[in-house]
């Protein structure tokens, strides 16, 4: 039994290395783009690697107006607080989980509201922030206060 549990898990091994991108037979861009990688390559996820390798080719492929918006949206990621960068995140995760349909609703909402004039969405967000603390509000009044005894 425990040969047959030890063959399982070494053909898996196998099997996983050969599956995974060897770092020489990515594209000479695809390694000038990754070259930061080169030395942990191998030790990467393989999903990791086609990851890595389809964000290349999508680097490859932009011009450089594009490359340059991307390196800012980048840096002013970087420089947000942890706790913010976490927040996103969760909320990307939540977004991903929405059926397609949805999905592309807020999509077309949130290009709409990219349309407005400074003014009109700083409007909108109060109102939204407004309306938010009225809901919390209400959260808390209906909460029963639980009393020692």
């Amino acid at each position: 039994m425990i040969k047959l549990i030890s063959l399982v898990f070494i053909n898996l091994f196998i099997a996983t290395e050969v599956m995974a991108t060897q770092w020489q037979d990515l594209a000479q861009q695809e390694k000038t783009v990754l070259s930061g990688l080169s030395a942990q390559w191998q030790n990467l996820p393989e999903s990791q690697q086609k990851k890595l390798q389809l964000g290349a080719q999508r680097w490859i492929a932009m011009d450089s107006t594009q490359r340059e918006q991307v390196l800012t949206k980048f840096d002013n990621w970087q420089q947000l607080p942890q706790q913010k960068r976490t927040k996103l995140s969760k909320q990307f995760e939540q977004f991903k989980k929405m059926p397609a349909a949805q999905q592309k609703q807020v999509r077309d909402s949130h290009k709409s509201f990219k349309k407005l004039s400074t003014n009109k969405q700083r409007q909108l967000k109060e109102r939204f922030k407004k309306s938010r603390q009225k809901m919390n509000d209400q959260k808390r009044k209906k909460k029963p206060i639980r009393r020692k005894n």
